[in-house]
Protein backbone atom coordinates (compact mmCIF):
# COMPACT_ATOMS: atom_id res chain seq x y z
CA UNK A 1 0.00 0.00 0.00
CA UNK A 2 1.19 3.88 -0.52
CA UNK A 3 0.41 6.98 0.32
CA UNK A 4 0.98 9.70 -2.19
CA UNK A 5 -0.04 13.55 -2.30
CA UNK A 6 -2.94 12.57 -4.46
CA UNK A 7 -3.67 8.66 -3.75
CA UNK A 8 -3.89 6.18 -1.35
CA UNK A 9 -3.37 2.90 -3.48
CA UNK A 10 -2.50 -1.22 -3.07
CA UNK A 11 -3.42 -4.03 -4.23
CA UNK A 12 -2.70 -7.91 -4.12
CA UNK A 13 -2.16 -11.10 -5.97
CA UNK A 14 -3.17 -14.53 -4.51
CA UNK A 15 -3.24 -17.94 -5.59
CA UNK A 16 -6.26 -19.78 -5.67
CA UNK A 17 -7.72 -22.61 -3.75
CA UNK A 18 -7.59 -24.69 -6.75
CA UNK A 19 -3.98 -23.76 -7.79
CA UNK A 20 -2.79 -24.03 -4.12
CA UNK A 21 -4.19 -27.68 -4.19
CA UNK A 22 -2.31 -28.69 -7.63
CA UNK A 23 1.08 -26.61 -6.90
CA UNK A 24 0.25 -24.18 -9.66
CA UNK A 25 1.75 -20.79 -9.07
CA UNK A 26 -0.71 -17.62 -9.47
CA UNK A 27 -1.40 -16.48 -12.80
CA UNK A 28 -2.83 -13.13 -11.77
CA UNK A 29 -0.24 -10.26 -11.61
CA UNK A 30 -0.58 -6.24 -10.90
CA UNK A 31 1.53 -3.57 -10.95
CA UNK A 32 1.02 0.34 -10.72
CA UNK A 33 2.86 3.76 -10.48
CA UNK A 34 1.39 7.25 -9.07
CA UNK A 35 2.57 10.32 -10.89
CA UNK A 36 4.11 13.32 -9.18
CA UNK A 37 1.84 14.96 -11.07
CA UNK A 38 -0.97 13.04 -9.60
CA UNK A 39 -1.39 10.36 -12.33
CA UNK A 40 -2.66 6.83 -11.60
CA UNK A 41 -1.09 3.92 -13.76
CA UNK A 42 -2.31 0.93 -12.85
CA UNK A 43 -3.08 -2.96 -14.69
CA UNK A 44 -4.59 -6.21 -13.39
CA UNK A 45 -3.76 -9.21 -15.55
CA UNK A 46 -5.20 -12.96 -15.14
CA UNK A 47 -3.00 -15.80 -16.60
CA UNK A 48 -5.03 -18.31 -18.71
CA UNK A 49 -4.90 -21.51 -16.36
CA UNK A 50 -4.44 -23.76 -19.28
CA UNK A 51 -1.58 -21.88 -20.63
CA UNK A 52 2.34 -22.72 -19.33
CA UNK A 53 3.18 -19.47 -18.88
CA UNK A 54 0.31 -17.40 -18.62
CA UNK A 55 1.96 -16.40 -14.80
CA UNK A 56 5.19 -15.23 -16.89
CA UNK A 57 2.81 -13.12 -19.35
CA UNK A 58 0.43 -11.84 -16.96
CA UNK A 59 3.20 -10.27 -14.98
CA UNK A 60 5.25 -9.04 -18.11
CA UNK A 61 2.32 -7.45 -19.24
CA UNK A 62 1.21 -5.30 -16.25
CA UNK A 63 4.93 -4.07 -15.96
CA UNK A 64 5.04 -3.14 -19.45
CA UNK A 65 2.13 -1.20 -19.57
CA UNK A 66 2.51 0.79 -16.26
CA UNK A 67 6.12 1.56 -16.76
CA UNK A 68 5.20 3.23 -20.27
CA UNK A 69 2.25 5.25 -19.44
CA UNK A 70 3.90 5.85 -16.21
CA UNK A 71 7.00 7.23 -18.31
CA UNK A 72 5.09 9.63 -20.86
CA UNK A 73 5.81 12.86 -20.37
CA UNK A 74 2.60 14.47 -22.45
CA UNK A 75 -0.12 12.08 -20.87
CA UNK A 76 -2.34 14.81 -20.07
CA UNK A 77 -2.65 15.74 -23.42
CA UNK A 78 -2.37 12.52 -25.44
CA UNK A 79 -6.03 12.30 -27.51
CA UNK A 80 -7.73 8.53 -26.73
CA UNK A 81 -6.61 7.43 -30.02
CA UNK A 82 -3.07 7.79 -29.26
CA UNK A 83 -3.38 5.89 -26.03
CA UNK A 84 -5.09 3.44 -27.22
CA UNK A 85 -2.52 2.58 -30.02
CA UNK A 86 0.48 2.75 -27.42
CA UNK A 87 -1.45 0.08 -25.34
CA UNK A 88 -1.73 -1.88 -28.36
CA UNK A 89 1.83 -1.69 -28.99
CA UNK A 90 3.02 -2.12 -25.40
CA UNK A 91 1.08 -5.54 -25.70
CA UNK A 92 2.27 -6.79 -29.14
CA UNK A 93 6.16 -6.11 -27.97
CA UNK A 94 5.57 -7.78 -24.82
CA UNK A 95 4.20 -10.85 -26.74
CA UNK A 96 7.06 -10.87 -29.36
CA UNK A 97 9.40 -10.28 -26.59
CA UNK A 98 8.32 -13.39 -24.47
CA UNK A 99 8.21 -15.65 -27.76
CA UNK A 100 11.69 -14.69 -28.78
CA UNK A 101 12.71 -15.39 -24.61
CA UNK A 102 11.28 -18.77 -24.75
CA UNK A 103 12.01 -19.51 -28.69
CA UNK A 104 14.30 -22.78 -27.19
CA UNK A 105 11.21 -24.29 -25.49
CA UNK A 106 9.12 -25.09 -28.10
CA UNK A 107 6.84 -22.13 -26.83
CA UNK A 108 4.12 -20.20 -28.95
CA UNK A 109 2.57 -16.88 -28.01
CA UNK A 110 -0.55 -18.72 -26.50
CA UNK A 111 1.49 -20.15 -23.50
CA UNK A 112 1.44 -16.57 -22.21
CA UNK A 113 -2.22 -16.01 -22.62
CA UNK A 114 -3.83 -13.07 -20.34
CA UNK A 115 -6.52 -10.99 -19.84
CA UNK A 116 -5.94 -7.48 -19.06
CA UNK A 117 -7.74 -4.11 -17.52
CA UNK A 118 -5.57 -1.12 -16.93
CA UNK A 119 -6.80 2.83 -15.62
CA UNK A 120 -5.28 5.88 -16.21
CA UNK A 121 -6.36 8.44 -13.59
CA UNK A 122 -6.36 11.70 -12.35
CA UNK A 123 -8.41 13.35 -9.70
CA UNK A 124 -10.06 14.67 -13.18
CA UNK A 125 -11.33 11.56 -14.21
CA UNK A 126 -9.49 8.98 -16.34
CA UNK A 127 -10.23 6.21 -18.41
CA UNK A 128 -9.63 1.94 -18.39
CA UNK A 129 -8.73 -0.12 -21.39
CA UNK A 130 -10.04 -3.74 -20.77
CA UNK A 131 -9.77 -7.11 -22.81
CA UNK A 132 -11.18 -10.23 -21.62
CA UNK A 133 -13.11 -10.50 -18.09
CA UNK A 134 -12.27 -9.11 -14.96
CA UNK A 135 -13.83 -5.76 -14.48
CA UNK A 136 -13.08 -1.92 -13.33
CA UNK A 137 -15.23 0.65 -11.31
CA UNK A 138 -14.60 4.14 -10.32
CA UNK A 139 -17.38 5.13 -8.12
CA UNK A 140 -17.79 7.49 -5.13
CA UNK A 141 -17.91 5.22 -1.98
CA UNK A 142 -20.73 6.75 -0.10
CA UNK A 143 -23.29 6.85 -3.67
CA UNK A 144 -22.07 4.49 -6.20
CA UNK A 145 -25.06 4.92 -8.09
CA UNK A 146 -23.37 6.84 -11.13
CA UNK A 147 -20.31 4.14 -10.94
CA UNK A 148 -18.48 3.78 -14.16
CA UNK A 149 -17.97 0.09 -15.05
CA UNK A 150 -15.40 -1.64 -17.23
CA UNK A 151 -17.50 -5.18 -17.56
CA UNK A 152 -16.15 -8.14 -18.49
CA UNK A 153 -16.48 -10.07 -21.85
CA UNK A 154 -16.51 -13.06 -22.59
CA UNK A 155 -16.73 -15.32 -25.85
CA UNK A 156 -19.73 -17.51 -26.76
CA UNK A 157 -19.73 -19.22 -23.75
CA UNK A 158 -19.63 -18.40 -20.26
CA UNK A 159 -16.39 -19.77 -19.28
CA UNK A 160 -14.49 -18.06 -22.31
CA UNK A 161 -12.98 -15.20 -23.09
CA UNK A 162 -10.44 -13.01 -24.70
CA UNK A 163 -6.35 -12.97 -24.57
CA UNK A 164 -3.95 -10.53 -25.64
CA UNK A 165 -2.33 -13.10 -27.14
CA UNK A 166 -5.36 -13.98 -29.75
CA UNK A 167 -5.60 -13.27 -33.38
CA UNK A 168 -6.92 -10.15 -33.72
CA UNK A 169 -7.48 -9.26 -30.00
CA UNK A 170 -7.00 -5.75 -30.50
CA UNK A 171 -10.84 -5.73 -31.80
CA UNK A 172 -11.96 -6.75 -27.91
CA UNK A 173 -9.91 -3.39 -26.60
CA UNK A 174 -12.30 -1.80 -24.72
CA UNK A 175 -11.82 1.83 -23.98
CA UNK A 176 -14.10 3.07 -21.02
CA UNK A 177 -13.80 6.46 -19.69
CA UNK A 178 -15.39 8.43 -16.47
CA UNK A 179 -15.52 12.39 -15.15
CA UNK A 180 -14.56 13.38 -11.58
CA UNK A 181 -17.07 12.49 -10.04
CA UNK A 182 -15.82 9.61 -8.03
CA UNK A 183 -13.75 8.63 -5.24
CA UNK A 184 -12.77 5.38 -5.73
CA UNK A 185 -10.67 3.03 -8.26
CA UNK A 186 -11.07 -0.40 -8.17
CA UNK A 187 -9.56 -3.24 -10.45
CA UNK A 188 -9.86 -7.33 -10.01
CA UNK A 189 -9.52 -10.15 -12.30
CA UNK A 190 -12.17 -12.36 -12.34
CA UNK A 191 -11.74 -14.39 -9.08
CA UNK A 192 -12.72 -11.46 -7.26
CA UNK A 193 -15.92 -9.87 -9.27
CA UNK A 194 -18.09 -12.85 -7.59
CA UNK A 195 -17.31 -10.72 -4.25
CA UNK A 196 -17.22 -7.19 -5.22
CA UNK A 197 -19.86 -6.75 -7.84
CA UNK A 198 -23.02 -7.44 -8.33
CA UNK A 199 -24.77 -10.67 -10.73
CA UNK A 200 -23.21 -9.24 -14.41
CA UNK A 201 -21.00 -6.98 -13.12
CA UNK A 202 -23.11 -4.08 -13.64
CA UNK A 203 -22.12 -2.09 -10.32
CA UNK A 204 -19.64 -2.84 -7.42
CA UNK A 205 -21.22 -4.53 -4.37
CA UNK A 206 -20.87 -2.16 -1.62
CA UNK A 207 -21.67 -4.51 1.32
CA UNK A 208 -17.98 -6.03 -0.02
CA UNK A 209 -16.23 -2.87 -1.45
CA UNK A 210 -17.49 -0.70 1.17
CA UNK A 211 -16.00 -2.13 4.70
CA UNK A 212 -13.18 -3.30 2.74
CA UNK A 213 -12.36 -0.15 1.29
CA UNK A 214 -12.88 2.17 4.65
CA UNK A 215 -10.73 -0.18 6.83
CA UNK A 216 -8.22 -0.09 4.21
CA UNK A 217 -7.91 3.84 4.14
CA UNK A 218 -7.65 3.70 8.11
CA UNK A 219 -4.63 1.23 8.83
CA UNK A 220 -1.24 1.61 7.39
CA UNK A 221 0.54 -0.26 5.07
CA UNK A 222 1.21 -3.74 6.18
CA UNK A 223 -1.63 -4.29 8.44
CA UNK A 224 -4.15 -3.29 5.21
CA UNK A 225 -2.14 -5.56 2.88
CA UNK A 226 -2.31 -8.42 5.20
CA UNK A 227 -6.05 -7.88 6.21
CA UNK A 228 -6.81 -7.89 1.98
CA UNK A 229 -4.53 -10.96 1.02
CA UNK A 230 -6.70 -13.15 4.59
CA UNK A 231 -10.03 -11.63 3.18
CA UNK A 232 -9.52 -13.00 -0.44
CA UNK A 233 -8.24 -16.89 0.90
CA UNK A 234 -10.74 -16.61 3.59
CA UNK A 235 -11.89 -20.29 3.76
CA UNK A 236 -15.67 -19.48 2.92
CA UNK A 237 -14.21 -18.26 -0.16
CA UNK A 238 -13.63 -21.51 -1.35
CA UNK A 239 -17.53 -22.12 -2.12
CA UNK A 240 -17.45 -19.29 -4.56
CA UNK A 241 -14.66 -19.53 -6.25
CA UNK A 242 -11.18 -21.42 -6.40
CA UNK A 243 -9.70 -18.99 -8.66
CA UNK A 244 -6.55 -16.70 -8.49
CA UNK A 245 -7.91 -13.78 -6.79
CA UNK A 246 -6.67 -9.62 -7.53
CA UNK A 247 -7.85 -6.64 -6.38
CA UNK A 248 -5.95 -3.54 -6.76
CA UNK A 249 -7.50 -0.39 -4.82
CA UNK A 250 -7.02 3.57 -5.12
CA UNK A 251 -8.75 6.39 -3.32
CA UNK A 252 -8.36 10.33 -4.08
CA UNK A 253 -8.04 12.97 -1.30
CA UNK A 254 -11.45 13.77 -1.15
CA UNK A 255 -12.01 10.53 0.74
CA UNK A 256 -8.85 10.46 2.42
CA UNK A 257 -10.37 13.57 4.53
CA UNK A 258 -13.16 12.36 5.32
Amino acid sequence: MTSHMHWKAGGVSVAGFDHEEDDIPCQDAHAYKIRNDGWLIAAVADGAGSARKSHIGAQAYVEALVNHFSAEPNLSSLPVGHVTDAFIVSVNTVTRELVETYASADISRSDFAATIVMVISNSDGGMFFHVGDGAGAALKLADPSEAAISEPQNGEYANETYFVTMDNWEDHLRVTPFDSGFDTVLLMSDGVTPMAMTKGCKSPFLSFVRPVIQYLLKVDAEVGQDALRNTLTLDKIRAVTGDDKTLFWASKPPLLQT
